[in-house]
């Protein structure tokens, strides 16, 4: 059973979330509550940022990879390693919401970052 949220505790978690990343060049969207989560225990991962959005119609943005080393790799441990790695999502879906396995990429250390604007 999930307990709704009053916009007054959004706001809250927001800035908490902002205070804990402020040299964030992204917006996050994971929710206060998961960004301890550990999204694998593998010690190796490669978090890949594919700029395949109409935002990048017009220019020749490559995908970039961002290697994370680490134990027991949290929402919160990717964020703060893809800040000391420069990430900067500057387009309409800047917004961090969470990380995934891509089924087709037949890969057990690569993750991609879901995006929303």
């Amino acid at each position: 059973m999930s307990i709704e949220k009053t916009d007054e505790q959004y706001a809250i978690e927001n800035e908490q979330i902002y205070n804990m990343f402020p040299d964030a060049k992204f917006a996050i969207s994971i929710d206060i509550d998961e960004l301890d989560y550990v999204i694998t225990t593998q010690e190796h991962i490669i978090i890949k940022s594919a700029y395949t959005c109409y935002c990048y119609d017009n220019c020749n943005k490559k995908t970039e990879f961002f290697n994370i080393f680490g134990k027991n790799i949290t929402n919160k441990f990717i964020i703060n390693s893809l800040i000391k790695q420069d990430l900067n999502l500057d387009c309409n879906h800047h917004f961090i919401e969470g990380f995934y396995k891509n089924p087709k990429t037949n890969s057990d250390c690569q993750f991609e970052i879901m995006t929303g604007s």
